[in-house]
């Protein structure tokens, strides 16, 4: 049985989102999703604000993050910076992990500072706090793109990632990330629930991935995720490894709210079934 009820993975204003958590919330009940999780980067915040309105909609809420982490394998077809490991917590999570989640938030101030000062030195000088009101949570490079939309720099938040601060460009910074076996550690000391993001990302076939995430100790890996193929999420829930299901919406234009995901109920696993 499939079913189109269930979303892990989304984005509020606290990370690199639109909108608040509970415009989230609502976006994904009216889109039919009864089982939701907040997953913004590096972040908590968002966590009592979603509970809440998902108790008001009589939605399942389950506390989650997007942790980024160092690269595992190096690619040769493709050049991300970082992976990124889902966590979720149905019981929720310990006051330890809260304050291991806010000490990776405090890194990104420093890499910011850090990329500022690149593009002053380029001739584009940015002060911080035009950076920060775009953020109300983690200080990312998507806040750095609209500060830099607003002044006049590029034309688009787009443009900001080709040109200036997007991976190899030349006011990109890099930041101290944990290992995925450190993340997952922490994750499970917590009582948390562990997935790859976005796998496709990382151009890693299937048959090396797979094994490499179960040495690491995740759980789960995001099959379903909005920009993967029919072909990939197959091959994928061949693997043996239970899966997740995520549309990844940011509350952008082109894709502006969860759901309309479909997963069979047999491969997800158990703590996410409706």
């Amino acid at each position: 049985m499939w079913v189109d009820s269930v979303d892990l993975h989304c984005h509020s204003w606290h990370s690199d989102g639109l909108w608040s958590p509970s415009e989230m919330a609502q976006r994904a009940y009216k889109s039919g999703v009864r089982v939701w999780s907040l997953t913004d980067h590096d972040t908590s915040n968002g966590w009592v604000e979603a509970q809440d309105a998902c108790d008001k909609l009589g939605m399942k809420f389950i506390p989650g993050v997007e942790i980024t982490c160092e690269v595992e394998i190096e690619s040769e077809t493709h050049n991300p910076t970082s992976w990124h490991l889902l966590a979720y917590f149905p019981e929720g999570a310990s006051d330890e992990f809260k304050q291991w989640l806010a000490d990776l938030k405090d890194a990104r101030v420093p890499r910011m500072k850090s990329m500022l000062s690149a593009l002053k030195d380029l001739g584009h000088d940015i002060p911080i706090e035009d950076v920060e009101k775009y953020a109300e949570g983690s200080l990312g490079r998507p806040h750095l793109a609209r500060a830099m939309l607003e002044h006049g720099i590029v034309e688009s938040v787009q443009e900001a990632f080709d040109e200036w601060i997007g991976d190899s460009c030349p006011a990109f910074r890099e930041r101290p990330l944990p290992t995925i076996s450190h993340a997952v550690e922490m994750v499970h000391q917590s009582g948390g629930i562990t997935s790859l993001a976005h796998p496709k990302y990382y151009g890693i076939s299937t048959d090396l991935l797979i094994p490499t995430l179960l040495r690491l100790g995740v759980d789960c890996v995001e099959a379903m995720h909005n920009s993967h193929m029919d072909s990939y999420r197959w091959e994928l829930m061949q693997q043996g490894m239970p899966i997740t299901v995520g549309g990844d919406s940011h509350g952008t234009e082109k894709r502006p709210s969860p759901g309309k995901m479909v997963v069979p109920i047999k491969h997800l696993h158990p703590c996410f079934h409706p």
